[in-house]
C-alpha cells in the first residue's frame, strides 16, 4: 500500500534528522513509530503527510508511493481520504465553535453526499461517545475530549492511511480503550497506522516497530 524509498529530513542549517529510510506498509498494518524525544518521529510524520516541505521549511528527499502512485507533490488537501495525519496538539486542528462542524467540514472537503455525511457523524459520536459534546463549545472542552473531537474527525473521513502523533496522550484511561478499539477495528478493515506514540497501549496493535535515532 504505502511504499516509502530512501526518505531522507534536513532542518535549515542542522545535519540530517534522519537518512535513507525505507519501508512498506501494507493494507492492515501498523507501524509503531520509536525513539527518544528529537529523533525525528514527528518530522518523518511530516515528511509523509507533505507538512515537509509544504508547511514548515525543511529539506525532503526520497519518495513516497501509495499503490504506485507518487505523493511526493499532492497538495495537502487533496491527499485526504488517500491519507490523513492526526497532529500531536488538538487546538492546532480545531477551527470552529462546535464539535459537530469540525466533523462536517472535514467531510464536505470529500464530497460526501448529505446521507453519508450524516450517518458518518452518528458512527462517530457512537464511537468515541462524543453525544451532546458535539454541540459544546469547542474551546469548553477538556484537552482530552478535544483530542477524542479530533480523532473524530479522522475516523469520519475513513483514510486509507492514517498518521497519528502521540494519539493516547492526555487521554483518560476510558477514552484511550475506545480509541484503541476503534483503531483495532480500522486495521481489521484494512485501513493502516503509522504511530508516534510512548504509551504501551500500542502494543496491543500487533504493531511492527520503526525505531529512529539509532
Amino acid at each position: 500500500m504505502l511504499q516509502v524509498r530512501n526518505l531522507s529530513v534536513c532542518y535549515p542549517g542542522q545535519n540530517h534528522l534522519f537518512r535513507a529510510i525505507s519501508f512498506d506498509l501494507d493494507s492492515g498494518q501498523t507501524f509503531w513509530l520509536k525513539g527518544i524525544n528529537g529523533s525525528g518521529k514527528t518530522s518523518l510524520l511530516y515528511a509523509l503527510s507533505n507538512v515537509i516541505p509544504q508547511m514548515i521549511e525543511a529539506e525532503k528527499t526520497g519518495e513516497v508511493f501509495l499503490d504506485n502512485d507518487l505523493l511526493n507533490e499532492v497538495p495537502l488537501q487533496n491527499l485526504i481520504p488517500k491519507l490523513s495525519l492526526m497532529l500531536c496538539n488538538p487546538v492546532w486542528e480545531l477551527f470552529f465553535t462546535y464539535p459537530e462542524d469540525e466533523i462536517v467540514f472535514a467531510l464536505e472537503n470529500i464530497s460526501l453526499s448529505e446521507a453519508e455525511m450524516e450517518s458518518r457523524v452518528r458512527e462517530v459520536s457512537d464511537t468515541f461517545c462524543l453525544g451532546s459534546w458535539l454541540n459544546h463549545p469547542t474551546h469548553k472542552l477538556s484537552a482530552g475530549w478535544q483530542k477524542m473531537v479530533v480523532l473524530a474527525v479522522h475516523a469520519a473521513i475513513k483514510p486509507r492511511v492514517l498518521l497519528l502523533d502521540e494519539p493516547f496522550n492526555g487521554l483518560s484511561d476510558a477514552s484511550s480503550e475506545k480509541v484503541l478499539s476503534w483503531l483495532i477495528n480500522y486495521t481489521k478493515e484494512g485501513g493502516s497506522l503509522i504511530i508516534a506514540e510512548h504509551s504501551a497501549l500500542v502494543e496491543r496493535l500487533n504493531p511492527a516497530i520503526l525505531q529512529l535515532g539509532n
